[in-house]
């Protein structure tokens, strides 16, 4: 599953950090095989950290991280927690991670059981990725389903539509999808869009050429009498999201981040996995902005930044457990060998962490 997201000023002027992530190329992140329980993934993610050097390291979860959760996740001892606090002289572990809702397509590590009954309804995911994007979903699945495709007696190829998906008059809670009409429909000679036929709530508008070959080019197949919902042809180019207007609470800080892309989000085959890569790599990139700019200092630690995803199986009953699937991890040495660092993908951080033992060693 790939994202794109522009990156901070530091990856951007640091071509030697996450080459997949800073370059044009889309990052992936997988997830069948890679999903480790969240309490073997703590222990092991200590052990790794020793085996660099580091030294009672204090595990550093950032309010602004998406699964900042302490209360559902008992970190082990000696693990230490802060949240956004600096700790001179120590070796810090920052964790970044997005929750995102689990799928039984993706299988699993050591042998992951599907799930038995799912919940619709779970109160866990307020405050997520997943809950701030689900509304626009809605709105999206709704006007694949409201929107029509016709050709008339007359060979005539139609669109036919709700007038206020034309509008695009952003209501009260500043969620509203908006149809572009000029990817979709005919101009006449003075570029303005008159509708064909208006009946009621709804307007029909001639297909232009363009659109018309590009059905042609994704398989559209016209039945001729027939009105045909546009479904998966109202692709991310065709529609927008009105900005939301001011938003509060715990959705607000995934605003500027995700409404921007929210059209690419909800077209996605995963818009929730989508939606948490995206926040996750702008969290990494702002995070590690602010820490390295901070961690240069003589009597700093050692610190390791990783990010990954939070998988949440609570939505199914009988499978209460929490999942970690590692995407990126940034790695340097304090004091004077601050220049030691090293940076790990994903494959080769999961490979290091698989590379550890269970339990937490001792001291």
């Amino acid at each position: 599953m790939g994202v794109d997201l522009q990156m901070s000023s530091y990856f951007s002027s640091k071509n030697t950090l996450f080459p997949a992530i800073h370059s044009g190329t889309q990052p992936s992140c997988h997830i069948r095989g890679r999903i480790i329980p969240y309490m073997e993934f703590l222990p092991r993610l200590k052990n790794y950290c020793l085996s660099l050097g580091f030294k009672k390291p204090i595990v550093i979860l950032p309010e602004s991280s998406v699964a900042s959760d302490t209360n559902s996740v008992d970190i082990p001892d000696p693990f230490l927690v802060g949240k956004n606090t600096a700790y001179p002289g120590n070796d810090s572990i920052i964790i970044l991670s997005a929750k995102v809702p689990y799928e039984p397509s993706w299988g699993g590590y050591s042998g992951l059981p599907r799930p038995l009954i799912h919940e619709r309804a779970d109160h866990r995911t307020e405050g997520t990725v997943s809950n701030f994007i689900a509304p626009y979903l809605l709105e999206y699945q709704w006007a694949q389903k409201h929107i029509y495709l016709s050709c008339n007696e007359a060979g005539q190829y139609l669109i036919t539509l709700p007038s206020d998906l034309i509008n695009g008059e952003a209501e009260s809670d500043g969620r509203k999808l908006k149809i572009c009409l000029d990817k979709i429909a005919e101009s006449d000679e003075n570029g303005h869009f008159s509708p064909f036929r208006v009946s009621e709530s709804l307007v029909s508008y001639q297909l232009s050429k363009h659109f018309l070959h590009l059905l042609s080019d994704n398989q559209f197949y016209w039945q001729e009498g027939r009105i045909q919902r546009i479904g998966k042809f109202l692709t991310d180019d065709l529609f927008e999201f009105r900005e939301a207007k001011q938003v509060n609470g715990s959705n607000c800080e995934f605003v500027e981040t995700l409404l921007p892309v929210m059209n690419r989000i909800v077209t996605n085959a995963n818009p929730e996995l989508r939606a948490a890569l995206i926040q996750l790599k702008n969290e990494l990139a702002r995070t590690m902005d602010d820490v390295l700019s901070t961690h240069r200092q003589k009597d700093t630690g050692n610190l390791l930044c990783i990010a990954g995803l939070d998988i949440d199986v609570a939505a199914f009953k009988g499978r209460g457990k929490r999942y970690f699937v590692p995407w990126a991890a940034y790695w340097q040495h304090g004091g004077p060998q601050q220049e030691d660092t090293e940076q790990l993908e994903q494959d080769d951080l999961f490979v290091a962490l698989m590379a550890q033992e269970k339990q937490c060693q001792v001291y």
